[in-house]
Order: structure tokens, then sequence, then C-alpha cells
């Protein structure tokens, strides 16, 4: 691709745009992290379905590239008789009940035995169990909520008795590994099944004061609230922690840009937490009014949010600084997928142009058929662009957009296999590639940042070039 003079002014935009703020943000000393905390991260999802959609197992997680995993997800609930807080696994059998009748998807080539009196976890847990007994250095945290599982969490976090309660269970299920038994194999879960496994928690709740995915008896309350959970996590995960000599990990997903500070006590909230992912992605998505940039790095003019100038990821990240984070606090947030626009216009190769999503599957993996395509589907299965990022197939060409600092594909003629038939119609594709994670990446060195997460570790193509172009964080 052309355009080489654009990564240069994206780069000096985002550096300009947070010099002028790091240094009374800088003020703000962190404590020295203990040993058992990573000094900087490369984290990444990895969602129980994971196995089911893609076949994408925890054996294919490229663990040399990162230092961290999360979970996704813990389900923070009510028992439906009681009314107690609960957290419970999200799919027991994805979760700790599958049985691996051969070693071809496990990580060590061994097989499970279900008749094993002795083998109390199956399934993705116990494969994550492996994977860490084979790399020292990897963390694993439970991810709590996300967009259709935070429906509790203003009840949880409402009063002392129940933000104690819940606390502990979470603490019960994922920290001390008890989990429910009385399913199949016989032998599986069990007081102490997963003891070991995860080494903290990641709040994911999305969002405070917003019923956003369903949530239940949101209100105003739920900012402060929400600092007063994390307060309770970090207390029992400490108390916890002496018994067994280890600190355990606190993070939490937080939103991007200025609504930040509307949903959360940000300084107050993160002061309890070991870092903060921060979710700088998703800027524009397919309910929009035009075809516009995902995760933009730097501003652009012509996006539809243009006037807020933290409507960026470097906006975002010295809106965070400005609030009182620490740099050292500060994880970036990248997305693996794209987003897909069909029947835009042709001015511009459809990007900033109007569209019409109608026919699109969000429950689809398919790549011409989901309004939100991995790179995986890109790259492995649609052959729309190769790994680099940089060359389009299948009809598409490849663009930059030296402002927003993301590429784009166009194809003025792309063919679609939806619900209504087969059509052909002008599509614009906005995407993460090597080159727009790589100024995520410089951004991160050059601030002393923490480092940086994504969403999802199975989204990426085969090959990994998406996480390989974090791994340098950690160099």
């Amino acid at each position: 691709m052309r355009h080489s003079r654009g990564s240069t002014i994206s780069a000096a935009l985002a550096l300009g745009l947070t010099a002028a703020l790091i240094a009374p943000a800088s003020a703000q000393a962190s404590a020295r992290p203990s040993p058992d905390v990573p000094s900087k991260v490369v984290s990444a999802y990895y969602a129980d379905w994971d196995v089911y959609g893609r076949g994408y197992f925890v054996k294919d997680i490229p663990v040399t590239k990162l230092n961290v995993i999360q979970y996704a997800f813990g389900v923070p609930g009510r028992d439906p008789s009681t009314g107690a807080p609960t957290c419970s696994v999200l799919d027991p059998w994805a979760d700790y009940q599958q049985v691996y009748w051969t070693g071809d998807n496990t990580v060590d080539g061994v097989a499970d035995n279900p008749d094993d009196p002795d083998q109390h976890l199956f399934g993705n847990f116990n494969q994550l169990r492996k994977l860490k007994a084979a790399n020292p250095h990897l963390k694993v945290e439970i991810s709590l909520g996300g967009w259709t599982k935070s429906t509790w969490f203003s009840t949880l976090a409402s009063t002392p008795a129940l933000r104690q309660a819940f606390v502990s269970s979470c603490i019960d299920t994922f920290i001390k590994g008890d989990l429910p038994g009385g399913g199949w194999p016989a032998g599986a879960g069990g007081t102490g099944a997963a003891a070991g496994l995860f080494d903290g928690i990641d709040l994911d709740w999305e969002y405070p004061t917003q019923v956003a995915g369903g949530n239940e008896n949101v209100g105003p309350a739920d900012r402060h609230n929400a600092t007063l959970l994390a307060a309770e996590f970090r207390k029992q995960l400490d108390a916890y922690g002496a018994t067994t000599r280890k600190h355990y990990l606190l993070t939490a997903a937080l939103p991007a840009a200025n609504s930040s500070t509307k949903y959360y006590e940000l300084k107050d909230f993160s002061k309890y937490l070991d870092w903060d992912n921060v979710m700088t992605y998703d800027f524009n998505v397919p309910s929009g009014p035009k075809a516009s940039p995902n995760t933009l790095f730097t501003p652009d003019p012509r996006d539809p949010n243009a006037t807020n100038l933290t409507w960026s990821t470097a906006g975002t990240v010295a809106y965070y600084l400005l609030n009182g984070v620490p740099a050292s606090k500060i994880v970036v947030g990248v997305p693996f997928y794209a987003q897909q626009y069909l029947r835009t216009g042709t001015a511009n190769h459809g990007l900033y142009t109007p569209f019409d999503n109608t026919g699109l599957d969000a429950n689809s993996l398919v790549v011409d058929q989901t309004p939100q395509p991995s790179y995986h589907a890109l790259v492995d299965e649609g052959g729309w662009v190769n790994a680099a990022g940089t060359t389009g197939g299948a009809g598409y060409t490849a663009y930059w957009n030296p402002l927003a600092g993301e590429p784009y594909l166009s194809n003025p003629a792309a063919q679609h296999v939806l619900a209504g038939g087969t059509v052909t119609v002008p599509t614009v594709v906005v995407y993460s590639s090597p080159r727009s994670i790589g100024e995520r990446t410089a951004l991160i060195k050059t601030l002393h940042l923490r480092g940086a997460m994504a969403w999802e570790i199975s989204q990426d193509a085969d090959s990994h070039p998406l996480i390989g172009a974090l791994a340098p964080i950690l160099g």
C-alpha cells in the first residue's frame, strides 16, 4: 500500500495530543507492582464459546506472544429462590466438563480420562491449567459480565451486604475453584477443582447507570457503587492472598472516550485495580449513520463524532491521564474484528457514506453475512485481504485512512449471500491490521503505558499477525 507518510502523521498527532496532558497525570504515582503482577501487559480475551463456532482451542493460543488471558465469561447473578448473590460459570460443558477423547486438541497431547476418579477438571479450564503449567509467565483471569451478562451488577453492588456476599461467591467459584458437581463426567467439578487456575478477576460491568444489554435496577448510584464494589474485591482478594502468599489481580474493562467518567469515578475506581483495560474500539458501529472507522487511532474530522476530542485511542488515553489514571495502569484495547457496511455510496471508496446492512446476521460467522467479520474470516476464509492487511483480494482493494490511522477495504460490486438471496452491492470493511496495531504499540512504548488488550484471540488470522504486532510491548 501507499500512503506511508500517513503513519508518521498519525503517530505525530497521537503523541502531540497526549504529550500535553501526560505531565500533570504523571504526578499520580502508582504502587510498585508485586512479583505476581506483570510490569508490561499483552492480554487477550479467550471466549468459552470459541470451541464451538470456529473450533479454536486453548492449544491454539499463541502463548509466546502474550502474558495474560482473560477468560470470558463468569456470570454475576442471583439465586432464583433466595435472591442471594451468585457468581457462576457461563457454560459448564465448555468450561470444565467437555472430555477431550484424544490428544488432538489438548495442550500436551494427552487425552482426558472421564473414568479417572482423580480428574475433576475437563474442558477449557483443564487445558488452561496445562497451558499455565507449560508457560510459567502466563496469568489467567476470569472476566465477569460482558455486554449480555452484566444484568445483576447494579443490584449486587447496591449494598455492603450484597457486595460482600457477591465478591465472596466469586472468590469461592473462581479463585478457590469450587465448581458445581453432579454433572457428567461424574468426577467433574467439586470443592477446589479449579484451584490455582485463575490468577485474578476482571470486572466487565457494561455499564454502571446504563440498561445496556438488559441490566436490571440501574440508577445514578451505580457510579459510586462500582467504586465500592472494586474496593470490596480488592479487600477480599488481598485477604485471601495473605493466606496463599499470592497477589491476585484485579482489573476492569472500561469504556473509551469521555463516557468513561459518566459511568465511573475513574480515578477512585482505578486505584483498586492493577490496571485498566480500556475498550478503545467500537467508536463507530453498524447502528451509526455512516460507514466509519471502528477504532480510530487519532481524530478524523470527517467522523460523525469528530467534535468529541476524546473520540479516538489517543484522545481516550489523554482523557484517562487528565482524569488521574497513571500511565502505568493504562492498557489500550484493540479489536481483532472488523465492521462491515453494505450498500454504501461511491465517494471516497465508500468510507463515510450512508449504508444499509439489511440482511446481515449478527449471529453468523460467515465473512459475507456478518456485520462484524473477524480478521481470521477476512484473511483465511474470504481472502479479502492478506495477513499483513495491505493487499486486497476477491474484488476488494485495501486503503489506508491516514487521519484515523486505520485501514479499510472497498469493493464496488461485492457479492453477499443473505437470507433473501445473493446481492451484489458496494461494500466497505473497516478493520485492524498489523500496521494499525503497530501504531498502538508505538504509543504504548513511547508513553510508558502498561500494555494492550485484544478482543479476542480466536479472531486473529491463523498466522497470528495481530497479536504479533503487540508482542514487542513485552520485549
